[in-house]
């Protein structure tokens, strides 16, 4: 079998990075890390990006669907960063935080999310283009 869409591979990267963004720490202070699955409400949101991300992978059919669906997906992303951003100035009031890798691998998974986006705007005007030629 070969992947030949470009957006499947970002989509599935990007659904991947959340799906290990819930289980490694945002940040520690001390001996105390903040994890994603300690909060059942971010743990939600975080897993709903995830499957949104592979569930878009198989809307390739539905160009139309398939661009809302990332479009959505990239907004609950920003949404899930000022969330957890929220969450840390909340249990962590003015200490000194230290950040882990779980914050790039939700800017990657954002990354990624736009690059499919990209991908999929490329593919629909492909197609508007042979359309026209017909």
């Amino acid at each position: 079998m070969v992947i030949q869409r470009w957006q499947s591979v970002f989509l599935f990267l990007a659904s991947i990075m959340m799906g290990l963004f819930c289980y490694l720490p945002l940040a520690s202070y001390a001996d105390i890390d903040f994890r994603p699955y300690q909060q059942p409400v971010y743990l939600t949101l975080n897993a709903l990006i995830s499957i949104l991300s592979l569930v878009a992978i198989f809307l390739y059919k539905n160009l139309s669907r398939q661009k809302m669906v990332v479009k959505v997906n990239a907004l609950l992303i920003v949404a899930s960063a000022i969330a957890g951003g929220v969450i840390i100035c909340k249990n962590f009031p003015k200490v000194e935080i230290i950040w882990t890798a779980g914050p790039l691998l939700l800017i990657c998974s954002l990354l990624m999310t736009i690059a499919a986006l990209r991908r999929i705007k490329h593919d629909d005007k492909l197609l508007k283009a042979a359309d026209r030629i017909r």
